[in-house]
């Protein structure tokens, strides 16, 4: 039998490529597929070098994706914090013609004479592979999301269409544990209803998305743990190597970070929630820095735009920081090397998620900041870690110093709270395994 791995791979982004890597690891512990594809990404050449070659290093089979991006590789690198409307209309056009094609494409998907006819070599080949796939699983994640920009519609459109593709070819679909809500704008509710309604497994990572989903299907929907956690850290001696590159050395107590652009979507002023957001962590880094520990500056995503790219919100916080404790460990690393440098860390303060997830499942107490959907809320609050856990809107430098001090005084008390945790991890990935195979009983 044959699965394929849905939406593409970016493993740039650290979580993302974790959530890939454990979709095929799980799948693939299931026994039952001889095959299994992973979809690849990026809209030129360099674009697929950078979101694909270490996946393609660590031996992934690929399938092209049809879908381009409505950007189409083009990136303006002064455009992280607000689009311009320039660029905005043009990705509004690509989207319009992108929308028609797909359409249609997956109206005559069943009738492959006709979309050899109709579509290039490239679509056909994919479209193929698909009519020939026995189940696709989509990745675990937090992308099922949209908070009533005017985007919305197609945005959905976008998520899903490799689902609503697979569901017309009459294959069993498996959406693994993700982040659900809000679900805000044109059709949005419309479509993730008419899309979920029909799928053979769908599972939410946190409560509050499994609640949010419930109420919009009416019908029960099961929680179990983010992929993320499942991924198994990569060679302590490679993660030292990194460490000792940075002048790190085993008697440092060190504090990770990680930081990211963020847009802001649906709220107004989006420059001033982002200066405040820079600012706050400015006053946590001086405030670690004086209780006498190391910062780490972490790359968690690297793009492909600068909007994804964590560099960028860096280099924003480095202009107002400057000491000789605070390094960033500027590195393009696997998620596996990655969850091992964390490992090292005394306590971590994390912006991407993911980075959260790794130090978590590491023992590391750690704070999050949340942004996009409910991913951070939900799953902190799960691990009881309520308190650990601010909106990025919400931040404030007394609120995150407060959240430090407080997690730093309880410190060992965090830590068993997350030991608790992980004994949970085994049997969530056991039942999914049981899950799928149940599919075929």
């Amino acid at each position: 039998m044959k699965a394929i791995i849905v939406p593409g791979v970016t493993d740039l982004n650290k979580g993302d490529q974790a959530l890939v890597w454990e979709s095929y690891r799980l799948v693939k512990d299931t026994q039952l597929y001889d095959e299994i594809f992973i979809l690849n990404s990026g809209d030129t050449p360099e674009e697929k070098s950078l979101l694909c070659q270490q996946s393609i290093d660590h031996g992934f089979k690929m399938i092209e994706n049809i879908l381009q991006h409505p950007r189409r590789g083009n990136h303006k690198k002064d455009e992280h914090i607000k689009e311009s409307k320039t660029e905005l209309a043009k990705q509004i056009k690509n989207a319009s013609l992108d929308f028609l094609s797909t359409k249609t494409l997956i109206e005559i998907c069943n009738n492959l004479p006709l979309v050899k006819k109709l579509y290039s070599e490239k679509v056909y080949n994919t479209v193929k592979e698909f009519s020939e796939a026995d189940a696709v699983f989509v990745k675990g994640g937090g992308f099922i999301h949209a908070y009533g920009e005017k985007t919305a519609p197609y945005l959905m459109w976008y998520f899903l269409f490799y689902v609503r593709l697979a569901q017309k070819l009459k294959k069993k679909v498996v959406f693994f544990p993700n982040s659900f809500g809000p679900f805000e704008g044109l059709t949005v509710k419309s479509q993730v209803k008419a899309v979920f309604q029909k799928l053979d497994l769908t599972y939410a990572r946190e409560h509050v998305s499994a609640e949010s989903l419930e109420k919009l299907l009416e019908k029960k929907v099961p929680v179990e743990m983010d992929l993320g956690f499942f991924l198994q850290k990569g060679s302590q001696e490679k993660a030292e190597e990194v460490l000792r590159k940075y002048d790190f050395s085993n008697d440092d107590k060190i504090v990770g970070i990680t930081i990211r652009p963020w847009r802001f979507p649906g709220h107004k002023d989006p420059e001033s929630l982002y200066k405040k957001y820079i600012d706050s962590v400015v006053a946590l880094t001086n405030h670690i820095l004086e209780r006498g520990y190391k910062v780490a500056l972490c790359n968690q995503s690297l793009g492909p735009n600068s909007h994804e790219d964590d560099r960028n919100a860096i280099k924003d916080l480095l202009k107002q920081v400057n000491h000789p404790d605070v390094r960033w460990i500027n590195e393009n690393l696997t998620c596996e090397t990655l969850k091992a440098v964390y490992s090292n860390f005394y306590f971590f303060i994390g912006t991407r998620f993911h980075s959260i997830i790794f130090s978590l499942t590491s023992l590391v107490p750690s704070i999050a900041i949340g942004y996009g959907g409910n991913k951070a809320k939900g799953i902190m609050g799960d691990f009881n870690l309520n308190e650990y856990v601010i909106q990025i809107q919400d931040v404030e430098p007394q609120i995150l110093i407060g959240m430090y001090d407080k997690a730093m005084d309880e410190y060992n008390e965090v830590r068993q709270k997350i030991s608790k945790s992980m004994n949970l991890v085994t049997e969530s990935r056991d039942r999914l395994i049981n899950d799928i195979k149940s599919l075929y009983q």
